[in-house]
């Protein structure tokens, strides 16, 4: 039986999902510049964005720069245990209560989160000082970048792999904005039904 994506010189679907360790050994994004911002007591960095911008990606890189740092990754009815904490890590924080979001500031020195909402308000009205991300990829170069990573991650030998060129990089941005979440999703369609080694079109 042959091996599936054997014909594309790939292990895997490049756009399946990833687990939380490989997301952060494949996230394009520089944050070295916060590297000992969270050490300090009192801050707080926000990644907000609609669905599918990348807020997850950035989190979980940030938290690779501390990686002793709690990393908790809420769902809606979630009831985290709170107690104190010098650095914490909350992906989908508004998944808990207002009340209970005002609870977790008070016992935690220094937060990183991602929000679908900026609460820029109530972190500071928390007393922290706010280092405020809106993530959005507005650039399609680094789009190229990202997505032949993926592929490149997935490669099975030195042979040539499938392509991801500009042309659909103009396409997917058409249709789906900034969405990367939905750009992967329409790519993981194609690449299930990709019959061979190409530059790959929608």
């Amino acid at each position: 039986m042959q091996l599936p994506f054997l014909h594309l010189n790939l292990y895997f679907n490049p756009f399946g999902e990833l687990d939380c360790e490989q997301r952060k050994q494949l996230a394009v994004v520089n944050l070295s510049e916060y590297k000992q911002s969270l050490y300090n007591k009192g801050l707080a960095i926000q990644f907000y964005a609609d669905h599918g911008r990348g807020k997850t990606t950035h989190l979980l890189a940030l938290h690779n720069i501390y990686p002793d740092a709690e990393y908790i990754k809420l769902y809606a009815g979630d009831k985290p245990e709170i107690f104190l904490r010098d650095i914490l890590f909350i992906d989908s924080i508004e998944n808990l209560s207002k009340r209970k979001r005002t609870d977790l500031y008070r016992n935690t020195a220094s937060i990183a989160f991602t929000s679908h909402t900026d609460l820029s308000p109530e972190i500071r009205q928390a007393g922290y000082q706010l280092i405020n991300i809106k993530i959005s990829v507005a650039d399609n170069m680094t789009l190229k970048y990202i997505f032949n990573r993926r592929i490149e991650y997935a490669r099975r030998t030195d042979h040539s792999i499938p392509v991801v060129g500009m042309p659909l990089i103009y396409n997917l941005r058409q249709r789906y904005g900034d969405n990367v979440r939905a750009m992967e999703a329409h790519l993981y369609e194609i690449f299930q039904n990709l019959k061979g080694i190409s530059n790959v079109k929608m």
